[in-house]
């Protein structure tokens, strides 16, 4: 067996082909789409890669067949907030041998090392912490747009290889008619009888204020966990745009109180069931049917890409009424069951906060791990929850 670097589109053919192996019999399995995954190495669709640098692996069997594959990727700004370097693996696939994953692990490992690197988390993403990312290890289900699946047995490989489990990442599920609206009705009442307040839908052509009110209350309500990159209006309206065609605009909204935005709710339809004949590949004559199915879809599950509220608004009823807004007859009667932005159990508050929300569930867990790649590292759990 040999790792091979992916350095043209030979390579990366042979980097997409291996998730074809090692899910040919799941059927619960939905490819990523492939262009999404190679834009992630791509700085000029990801700013993270333009001042970070990566390398991209296939594992080849003694017949030259790709047998497993491995990403290795380092964030330099990031590091340099943080107490000593980090890099990160991710896109990890491979056959159910623990030679073959040894061999994966170690060449990203030593590629890592050789850059100055002290630790490394994985499987994460060489960018935003909201999509491919962390070791699904509950909740074997179709996996939701741009969510991690895995077979059972890598928590093995990760673990055989001193791999810590460092934090645990919940995906929380509800029911847009089981949401606690009842007792939430009161408090927003008596926030209107003495403030100003609207609940505002997206408007395509309030794009830019919609992106900087965002991003102020994201950056105040998360500004103080590790790992923060602040939300920037222009990448914000890069996303708007590029989603255009699926998103629906009942399901963006801000929350302004005395003209000051206080919290956001920010969702999109599932696309993911959608895309599983596509098999990671969505060329330009398959959009317009993929819009129609979208369309003419009896029900789809929303899918969280943002929950946020400012800080200075915490107490003030915000949270009450973006529930309210989510619990509005509208979505119900198109939608039923949501998946909120995914939440590190070690946020306690966020995950209180959640479960406030109503009937709500842990569906499905994901694992980041982390190693020490040098002795002098101690690696130090954050708080995982009983789910």
């Amino acid at each position: 067996m040999k790792c091979v670097e992916v350095l043209d589109s030979k390579g990366w053919q042979l980097f997409h082909s291996v998730p074809f192996l090692i899910y040919a019999n799941d059927k619960q399995w939905i490819s990523h789409l492939q262009g999404d995954v190679q834009d992630v190495f791509n700085p000029q669709k990801n700013p993270i890669a333009s001042h970070g640098e990566s390398r991209i692996f296939v594992l080849l069997d003694n017949q030259e067949k790709p047998i497993g594959r491995i990403a290795a990727f380092i964030d330099h700004e990031a590091n340099s907030h943080l107490e000593y370097p980090i890099g990160g693996i991710g896109f990890f696939e491979c056959i159910e041998n623990n030679e073959a994953a040894n061999i994966l692990f170690e060449t990203a490992e030593n590629w890592l090392r050789e850059k100055g690197m002290q630790a490394v988390d994985g499987p994460v993403n060489f960018g935003g912490r909201d999509k491919y990312w962390g070791l699904l290890v509950k909740g074997f289900y179709p996996p939701l747009f741009q969510e991690n699946y895995h077979p059972s047995y890598y928590a093995s490989f990760f673990e055989a290889n001193k791999y810590i489990a460092w934090e645990q990442i919940l995906t929380i599920k509800g029911d847009l008619n089981d949401l606690d609206v009842s007792r939430l009705r009161a408090v927003c009442s008596r926030i209107r009888q003495s403030n100003e307040v609207v609940v505002e839908l997206y408007d395509p052509k309030k794009k830019d204020k919609y992106a900087e009110d965002f991003c102020e209350i994201f950056n105040a309500a998360f500004g103080r966990f590790e790992h923060f990159k602040p939300a920037e209006p222009e990448k914000i309206k890069a996303i708007l745009e590029e989603s255009k065609l699926i998103l629906d605009p009942l399901l963006l909204a801000i929350c302004y109180i005395n003209g000051q935005p206080a919290a956001f709710c920010a969702t999109f339809p599932d696309i993911n069931p959608l895309l599983k004949s596509a098999r990671g590949k969505l060329s330009w004559w398959k959009i317009p049917g993929l819009i129609f199915r979208l369309k003419t879809a009896k029900k789809l599950f929303i899918k969280g890409t943002g929950f946020a509220i400012h800080p200075d608004f915490k107490t003030k009823g915000a949270f009450a009424l973006i529930i309210e807004f989510m619990a509005s007859p509208a979505l119900s009667q198109k939608y039923q069951y949501y998946f909120l932005t995914t939440v590190r159990a070690h946020n306690r508050e966020a995950v209180s906060l959640y479960f406030k929300a109503g009937k709500m569930q842990v569906d499905r867990v994901h694992i980041g791990y982390r190693k020490a790649l040098q002795p002098n590292v101690e690696v130090v759990p954050n708080e995982f929850m009983e789910v």
